[in-house]
């Protein structure tokens, strides 16, 4: 999970909100008087530019807007509509993810047998609140990236398996994590990680994957002669050239602070 920024909120989505402000995210879709499909498709297409083209929770990509592989989740439960606020159709509210693993038509690593451990992101989120295990009102339970810091790392990358565990040191720089339902931040990492199932067999290899292939890169690099630093500034370059490659966060950890330095210089907005 990577920080997310926000764009303005798309024109289409304010002018059919003002039209139509009782409506849900369904009635909008589907509400050609009020202009709702194409209030729809432009905020699905900016969300998915805002995040450089990366699911909001596992990083997996969704470049290519493909309906099969990526959609709109409400942080916040969409079906809260009162004339003081209409989560549905709330901006702030709205991230593009994609569809953790339940589309069994997919290849790995965009699905994986058997589907039902390897579910993730708003798909696990989803099967947990049905479970009871997470509060349908999440927020405070687990992070939205929205509220992610750019810096420091909250997550940090296990190599030899490509899971993710919270960084302990960089959770202990929060002292305070506004409306934390847990005793600390790396508890609320740790449940974030649990919740969205980022641990799973699907997202874990993905990630070795890609962390073995950086390993060789970096060999690559010395056995050009390269210096160790500028090795490492050259892979920086390579990867985000691009924005973003799947798995920003995996490669930004295995690049370590050269890549958060290439990134600075770069003018990285997120």
């Amino acid at each position: 999970m990577k920080d997310v920024p926000r764009e303005a909120e798309p024109a289409q989505l304010t002018a059919y909100r003002n039209a139509a402000p009782d409506s849900s995210w369904e009635q909008m879709r589907t509400d050609t008087l009020f202009n709702g499909p194409v209030a729809y498709t432009t905020c699905r297409t900016q969300l998915i530019s805002d995040q450089g083209g990366l699911c909001a929770f596992c990083e997996i990509g969704i470049h290519e807007n493909d309906p099969l592989k990526c959609r709109v989740e409400h942080f916040h439960p969409k079906a809260d509509i009162s004339p003081e606020h209409n989560w549905a159709l709330d901006w702030n509210n709205l991230l593009a993810v994609c569809s953790g693993g339940s589309w069994k038509h997919a290849s790995a690593p965009y699905a994986l047998e058997p589907l039902s451990e390897n579910l993730s992101c708003d798909a696990h989120k989803d099967r947990m609140i049905q479970a009871g295990v997470l509060p349908q009102q999440c927020e405070g339970w687990i992070i939205n990236p929205l509220d992610l810091p750019r810096s420091p790392l909250l997550f940090r990358l296990e190599r030899s398996t490509g899971k993710l565990f919270p960084n302990e040191v960089a959770c202990a720089t929060f002292t305070v994590w506004p409306g934390n339902q847990h005793t600390d931040v790396q508890e609320l990492v740790q449940h974030t990680i649990k919740m969205l199932n980022l641990n799973c067999e699907r997202l874990s290899t993905a990630r070795l994957t890609i962390s073995r292939e950086i390993e060789r890169s970096k060999k690559r690099q010395r056995d050009a002669g390269f210096s160790a630093q500028q090795g490492l500034r050259n892979l920086a370059e390579r990867y985000f050239r691009q924005r973003w490659p799947d798995f920003f966060t995996t490669i930004r950890l295995c690049l370590g602070a050269t890549a958060d330095q290439y990134l600075t210089d770069s003018g990285y907005r997120g």
